[in-house]
């Protein structure tokens, strides 16, 4: 690829969306506020709904599948909350290539859906932006980070299926399911039928705020042993 640039990483692009992301007041529905284009894509970005951008945000994401199987992952909807579960930024993404499976069944996920979404692009920058220096919360993140094509510093990432007091709580011997904790660590049923990235995003959240005391306990005495 040489020294090509990454889609919507030049410092004009990103200023663009901080300056947006800045603002206070904006009107959810503000077409005017929202449909400015990017100095760098040229596409209009996603919207970003006028709530307080806090020090940890929870992410998840859904994915549509593509290749002769429909194996492959690829995004379709990325959803962002805030620690007090209120929703930051949720937008479908446009198909960057063909869809073999949109796995509706379990996704939620239509042609239409896509069709009306978002530059993957824009959604991508916009989430760089969102994320940047802050705590990222989610479950299997590693799945989500892939499909966004970005990296987050392993010191900002709460993964709720890899911390093991969270496992051992409700007594998993593998990896626990989200569906799994909600339900026992929350007392709330997620993910019957069709998964909704804001509903899961939240219990993420929910989840690791219940254990945020012993969780950056530890991440500062692993910071210690590693100086």
């Amino acid at each position: 690829m040489g020294n090509e640039a990454e889609p919507g990483s030049s410092p004009d692009a990103a200023s663009d969306i901080e300056n947006i992301m800045s603002m206070r007041n904006l009107s959810l529905y503000n077409e005017n506020q929202f449909s400015k284009k990017t100095s760098c894509t040229k596409q209009p970005r996603p919207m970003v709904y006028a709530t307080e951008l806090t020090d940890c945000l929870g992410l998840d994401c859904e994915f549509v599948g593509t290749g002769k199987t429909g194996k492959e992952h690829m995004l379709a909807r990325v959803s962002i909350v805030n620690d007090r579960g209120e929703v930051v930024l949720d937008s479908y993404v446009k198909p960057q290539k063909a869809v073999t499976d949109f796995r509706t069944e379990i996704s939620g996920i239509r042609p239409e859906l896509m069709d009306s979404g978002q530059d993957f692009a824009s959604v991508r920058e916009t989430v760089r932006v969102l994320i940047q220096g802050r705590i990222l919360v989610g479950h299997a993140l590693k799945n989500d980070m892939l499909v966004l094509n970005l990296r987050h510093p392993r010191r900002m990432t709460r993964d709720t299926s890899r911390y093991k007091p969270i496992a051992r709580r409700i007594r998993a011997l593998g990896t626990p399911s989200l569906k799994s904790l909600a339900k026992l660590i929350l007392g709330e049923e997620i993910q019957n039928g069709v998964h909704d990235s804001v509903q899961d995003a939240t219990a993420t959240m929910k989840i690791y705020l219940i254990f945020r005391d012993e969780w950056e306990k530890s991440m500062k005495k692993t910071k210690r042993i590693r100086r």
